[in-house]
Order: C-alpha cells, then structure tokens, then sequence
C-alpha cells in the first residue's frame, strides 16, 4: 500500500496535466482573491481600490521575498522523491517552516511603522496605510502556506492544494463583502481594512487545510512529517542558497511594480486608475504562468532526481504549447472585444468612461506582454528544477529594471509620463527579451544541477 502513494512523475501528456492543471487552478483561486479584493474595493470607492494596489503592492515585496525562500524546499521535495528517498521529503518542508514563523519578527516592526512607510499620495493615505498595517501583523502567512504546499507540490500531489486554495478564495469572498461593505448597524464599513482582514483569515483557511494534511496520520507513517521535524543547518544552507536568488528577486521586482505604481498614483488619479485597472488584469491571467512554473519545476525536478535528462525537453515543448494556447485564449478577446470588460466597469459608482479609449490599448499590449511572461515562467521552471536560480533572477529582473523602470522613471522625472500603453508596452519588451536570454541559458545545459 505505502508503494502506492509514492507517485510515479514522467514526461507524458497526462503525468504533465494530472500536475498542471491543479495548480493552474491554484494559482488561478490565489490570484482571483487579490483582484475579488479590489473589484470589490472598486466597488466602495476607485480611490480605495487604487489605494489597495499600491500599498498591497508594499506588502507583497516582503511576502514574496519570505515565500521565494520557503518555496525552495519544492526542488528538494521533488528531487528526493525521484530519487525514492521519500523519507526525506518532509525535511526541507520543516526548515522553511520555522523560516516562515521567524519572519514575523520583520513584519511586526513594519506594521508597527506602515503609516511612514509608504510613497502614497495624500489622497490615498489613509486607505492605503489601513490595508498595508492591517495586512503586515501576519504577512509571514503567505509563506508558511507556501513552505507546507511544496510537501505536495514535489511530489506530484496537488489536488490538496487545489483544496486548500478553493476554500480560502470562498472565505475570502464571503468576507471581503460582509467586512468592506458592512452588515446594517452589526459590522461596520470597513473599506480596505475589511479587505485586508479577509485575506488574512483566507490565509489561515489554507494554513489550516494544508497543516492537518501534512501531520495526517498516513503522512506520518509514511513521510515521517513529525519525525523530520528537527532542524537541520546544512539542508535548511541548502534550501536558501536555492531561495535566496530567487527571493532577492522577487523584492527587486515587486519594488519596480512598486516605483512604476508610486509614480502614476502621483500623476493623477486618471492616470493611476488606467494602469491599476490594467494590473488587475493581468494579476488575474498571470495564474497560467504561475502554475506553469511551479508544475514544470516539480516535475523536472524529479527527472532530474532519477537521471532522466532526456524527458525534460519534451516537457519544454509541452508546457510551450500550453503557454501558447493559453495566450490564443486571452490575447484576441482582449484587443478585438474589450466591451465585456468595460460593460462590467459601467456598474462602478465611479464613471470613468472617458478613460475607455486608453484601456482599449493597454488591455490589448497586457494580453501580448503576459502570453510572453508565461512562455518564460516555464523555463524558469526547468532551470529551477536544477538549482539554477541566480542566473533566471538576474536576467528577469535586470531586464525589468533596465527596460521598463528606468524608461519609465524618466518619464516621470521629467513630467512626462501620461501614457499608461507605453508603460504595458516596455512590460512587452521586457518579456520578450528576457524568455530569449532563459532559452539560451537552457540550451547551454549549465543549469543542469542534482542535487540530492
């Protein structure tokens, strides 16, 4: 029966799917929350939603930095299951997991201190500085769910995630409205506080599902997931050694999202309702490339577990043909009929139908830029499957910086930055480049690490 459980990960069109879809469908919840969170905020006031964005934005570089790190234990998960040491596959889980809980001594002082920790405007300080405080007390959640999922994620059992995600996206859901909106005279309008509140407790939902599957009893006969709990110095080395590039990155990146959001918030109130609109968007379909990199990554890892150097080109060539059908899917919806999208803002208290005619051409050069952002995201995946994360971090985010940012922060310096397409249309440079510079790495086989 034990033999059972240990999935057999290959290079075949259902292996990939049985992997895949799941989480595609994971990240599509986990991203869903994010843009519920702010339709629904729209819906209180464009303000509020704005405001949400650019300090929800504040909070993710250190979210992300803490989940780049825990989500490094996958890359030992998958490796030690492909190579049969399943005992071993709770280990890295543990190290990430005591990672996670210590980065509450960075978020509490940054919560403490939200309300002069920010570039918001004054029209949207007080919104932004409740949601960035309120979100901060527990921002180590987002990690600790990560470091548990990749227990899963590694080796090949996702379903749990999927779980896990549907019912935090429900909370959330149900919350974000109780709290935003209020109920009569027994729970007060919170606006983005509400928001923030909800997430929260959507993340302990996930933490909650994914810990009681983690300690089940089969998974501590079979895993030993309490006997591994102890610490481990070289692995836990290991683990940041893996994350630490990638987790550097990630703050690199989400304070370039964050520079770029500053700046347009302090335009004008058009200008940043434009782009917000915009990155609400493209939050929303990114969930292909997230899961994309995160399945591809799994996978690879455990074929590179076993030896099996061979398959992992027909896994390139299969998540680029699922990365280009989803990009047929998004792209000519959104340049041929952005209608839909604007019948759904035609409901918002606000009018903003004169900004119509810029966010036909933005939503349009969005759809381009994240087609080639998920054709990316998979080949980072397979560099990260071999420990290669230095070198997809520094091209991703030198290339963030170089071609999108420092254009843009030009602009701004010198007055001149009012159009929002130009900006999604840096974002589609960018990733062209970038998907270049990662195929040619693949190619030179120097990602090409075991590990374990």
């Amino acid at each position: 029966m034990e033999h059972s459980e240990h999935k057999v990960i290959d290079s075949s069109w259902n292996s990939i799917m049985t992997i895949t879809a799941p989480m595609v469908l994971s990240m599509m919840s986990v991203n869903l929350m994010y843009v519920i969170d702010r339709i629904m905020l729209a819906g209180y006031s464009i303000d509020a939603m704005n405001a949400s964005v650019i300090s929800g934005n504040f909070v993710a570089m250190f979210t992300f930095f803490f989940v780049g790190i825990a989500d490094s234990s996958e890359v030992f998960v998958g490796q030690y299951n492909g190579s049969a040491q399943y005992q071993k596959t709770a280990a890295p889980v543990w190290q990430m997991i005591y990672m996670s809980l210590a980065a509450a001594v960075i978020f509490v002082p940054l919560a403490c201190f939200s309300g002069r920790l920010n570039m918001l405007p004054d029209y949207y300080l007080k919104d932004g500085t409740e949601y960035q405080q309120t979100l901060m007390y527990l921002g180590m959640l987002p990690a600790l769910r990560v470091a548990l999922s990749t227990f899963f994620i590694g080796r090949g059992k996702t379903k749990i995630i999927t779980v896990a995600v549907a019912a935090g996206a429900a909370t959330d859901i149900v919350l974000d409205y109780i709290l935003i909106y209020g109920v009569g005279d027994i729970i007060p309008r919170m606006g983005c506080k509400g928001a923030a509140l909800a997430t929260i407790v959507a993340e302990l939902v996930q933490v909650a599902i994914l810990a009681s599957a983690f300690f089940s009893a089969k998974n501590r006969r079979i895993y030993k997931t309490l006997e591994n709990r102890r610490f481990q110095k070289e692995l836990f080395r290991g683990c940041l050694r893996i994350g630490v590039p990638v987790a550097l990155g990630n703050f690199a990146s989400l304070l370039a999202w964050y520079l770029l959001q500053a700046a347009v918030c302090h335009v004008s109130k058009d200008v940043a309702t434009v782009y917000n609109i915009g990155i609400n968007l493209y939050i929303f379909f990114i969930f292909v490339g997230e899961g994309i990199n995160k399945a591809c990554a799994a996978i690879c890892a455990n074929m590179i577990g076993r030896g099996d150097l061979v398959s992992i080109e027909k896994i390139r060539r299969a998540f680029a043909i699922i990365a280009a059908a989803f990009g047929c899917m998004i792209v000519f919806p959104l340049i041929f009929f952005p209608e839909w999208i604007f019948r759904l803002l035609d409901m918002l208290p606000d009018d903003i139908t004169n900004l119509y005619g810029e966010m036909r051409l933005a939503f349009a050069l969005m759809a381009v830029s994240v087609t080639l952002e998920t054709m990316l995201l998979s080949t980072w995946g397979i560099l990260m499957a071999g420990g290669d994360t230095k070198y997809a971090a520094l091209i991703y985010h030198a290339c963030l910086w170089g071609l999108v940012v420092a254009p843009s922060m030009a602009l701004y310096l010198t007055h001149n930055l009012n159009s929002v397409p130009l900006i999604y249309f840096l974002l589609t440079l960018w990733a062209g480049a970038v998907q270049f510079l990662l195929y040619r790495r693949y190619k030179s086989m120097k990602w090409y690490n075991k590990l374990v």
